[in-house]
């Protein structure tokens, strides 16, 4: 879902005017929201939860407004496409589900062949490419024909983030070898390569433009790539956290970048929100104790955060 020293010593006593509870949503007892995701409109939440099901609320009145079930797998994932239009489900034998929106029509359903880790639906949702944990090769899907188009494997270690650019032509796969990769998204034949990255890459996202890709991991710092060349061209100040997700705002304007305790998960990390144009801390968000569970940014500006607590599901707001 979705981190300078001393931005983190003032956050943790002006947290409160950075992070604010815009809505409780309510699960079924022993239901448990384990993860969600934030409708890229931001007219609904969509939370996975422990029964097996998928809940979609209206945002943000909380009305519940459709559940899905994955059957008999544990749900590893869900995802909206970039119009909202299309959730997508992932489940921890490899099963994906693929709905319409509003209408809660099943779309496409197949198997991956493994737990899904990372999934990407193209901007004009006629592709979808998926990662699966350990090192089986990243799948490309044609969604109008329900069927693969190709694989996209890794040297080694498989892949560990997928990212569809905004005009859908172009598709980035961030490597366990530490290579990040662009393809062309319709064919899956390779366009470059960037094997310039001393660690691991987990989190990859386009600009709004297309223009440049913006890379994060292991090495703590997010890198900025030209987009067709593959080559760094340009990084983000290194933090002392692992860069676990990141997510541009449409206006292309802001990154936000989720970080994560390398040392330990349980400790507090925070997000930071990068002002893309000057390479600083626009806002930092660490509350101790909140544990992040998804979001994006919505039209408005705002990114929208969520966390779980028992069978009640919060939405978090930032300006």
């Amino acid at each position: 879902m979705l981190r300078v020293i001393v931005l983190m010593l003032l956050t943790a006593v002006s947290c409160a005017q950075n992070l604010k509870l815009e809505k409780t949503l309510s699960a079924p007892a022993g239901a448990g929201v384990r993860f969600a995701a934030i409708s890229p409109k931001g007219d609904a939440v969509a939370g996975a939860c422990q029964d097996g099901r998928v809940r979609l609320w209206v945002f943000p009145s909380g009305e519940l407004r459709q559940a899905f079930d994955l059957k008999d797998e544990r749900i590893f994932g869900i995802w909206f496409s970039d119009d909202a239009s299309l959730l997508a489900v992932a489940g921890s034998r490899g099963g994906v589900r693929i709905w319409q929106l509003p209408s809660a029509k099943l779309k496409v359903e197949f198997k991956a062949d493994g737990p899904v880790s990372a999934l990407a639906i193209s901007p004009d949702r006629q592709l979808l490419a998926l990662a699966t944990e350990g090192a089986a090769p990243a799948e490309l899907w044609d969604l109008s024909l329900g069927k693969q188009v190709t694989d996209l494997p890794a040297k080694f270690g498989g892949t560990l983030a997928v990212a569809f650019s905004p005009d859908s032509q172009r598709l980035a796969l961030a490597d366990g070898d530490t290579q990040v990769r662009l393809f062309e998204a319709a064919t899956g034949a390779i366009r470059a390569t960037n094997d310039d990255l001393p660690l691991e890459s987990f989190a990859l996202a386009f600009s709004a433009d297309g223009k440049t890709l913006f890379t994060g991991g292991a090495d703590k710092t997010v890198s900025v790539l030209d987009a067709v060349s593959g080559k760094v061209v340009s990084a983000f100040p290194r933090q002392e956290f692992v860069v676990r997700d990141l997510q541009t705002s449409r206006d292309g304007k802001s990154l936000a970048a989720a970080y994560v305790d390398d040392k330990s998960s349980e400790n507090p990390a925070p997000v930071l929100i990068w002002d893309i144009a000057g390479r600083k801390v626009r806002r930092s968000v660490l509350q101790p104790g909140l544990k992040l569970n998804g979001g994006g940014f919505v039209p408005d500006g705002r990114l929208l955060m969520t966390s779980s607590d028992g069978n009640i599901l919060k939405v978090w707001s930032v300006r």
